[in-house]
């Protein structure tokens, strides 16, 4: 049996539908909380300007040493291991995002059973 997959970009503000070429991921943090955003070059760079004399006077904080001794190994996982361990999950029936964190129990079930 052959199988294709297909996966397909919209922007996430105006839900245009985008080429590879044509989306940029946007991560950015307030109050705490991390968010992701897929967004044309245009929007981007939109979103970017917006923030950008709010930058101007922030400080910009970098990850403390401690935070990152405690992350698992779930979250050091690359983006081509991420898409392997999803495609993984959804052959095997389980349901899994298209992108963010991926559950731990995935994770840990993936690296169990390609020991």
């Amino acid at each position: 049996m052959a199988r294709i997959e297909v996966t397909q970009f919209f922007d996430d503000i105006d839900n245009t539908q985008l080429t590879d070429g044509e989306v940029k991921v946007v991560e950015f943090s307030i109050n705490g909380v991390n968010y992701v955003m897929d967004l044309s070059l245009e929007n981007a760079r939109k979103f970017e300007e917006a923030l950008a004399p709010y930058i101007k006077v922030a400080t910009r904080v970098t990850k403390s040493r401690t935070a990152s001794k405690n992350r698992s190994s779930a979250g050091k996982s690359s983006p081509e291991r991420n898409r392997a361990i999803r495609q993984w999950a959804r052959d095997k029936g389980l349901k899994v995002s298209m992108r963010g964190q991926i559950a731990s129990s995935i994770v840990e079930a993936y690296d169990q059973a390609h020991k």
